[in-house]
């Protein structure tokens, strides 16, 4: 009995030390970023003064309620030149997503979605193959409205093409902004 007992323990170390010897640690080179803040940057055009208005959660989605959920207040009847930057502030200094995107812009896109027709998103920037990017933009606004504006990250390895609905890739960040034409 001595003899099985040990022989078992014997067999059990060494299935053991070869399961954990074949283990891969394997990293995806497109793994998702932890994105805190989102910043929209809109300059009326004409002007120089930028209005921001933020999105920050620091712990991220779940836990804690956003520490700050700004709601865009713009004026009617005007074209803004826009930009948008991801921040990762749960790490000292902040992590600014925006270079990875921008670095890896034929896999990324960012999408605008106004509840109101009354706000019309066009321009957006492009990738080095002439796809939408969405980094930077400009926002038209015609007579005041309320509604919202959801601004959507999405991950598309490999797979981005010309006319790309909002549902293909993965979502890295989407927050929707209260808005008002004022």
């Amino acid at each position: 009995m001595k003899r099985s007992t040990w022989m078992l323990t014997i067999y059990f170390a060494t299935a053991v030390f070869f399961l954990s010897c074949n283990k891969e640690n394997k990293v995806d080179p497109n793994e998702g970023e932890l994105i805190t803040t989102l910043k929209v940057s809109l300059v009326e055009q004409g002007t120089t003064t930028p209005q921001v208005f933020v999105f920050k959660d620091i712990d991220g989605p779940g836990g804690q309620a956003p520490g700050q959920f700004d709601s865009v207040i713009i004026n009617a009847g005007k074209t803004y030149n826009a930009s948008i930057q991801f921040l990762n502030e749960s790490v000292s200094p902040a992590d600014d997503i925006t270079l990875e995107v921008n670095a890896e812009a034929d896999d990324h896109q960012v999408y605008y979605e106004s509840s109101t027709p009354e706000l019309v998103v066009t321009n957006l920037n492009t990738d080095a193959n002439g796809l939408p990017l969405g980094i930077n933009s400009t926002w038209t606004t015609g007579s005041t409205a309320k509604g919202t504006i959801r601004i959507t990250l999405k991950h598309k390895p490999g797979a981005k093409a010309a006319g790309d609905p909002v549902s293909k890739g993965e979502t890295d960040l989407e927050i929707g902004f209260g808005m008002r034409l004022k």
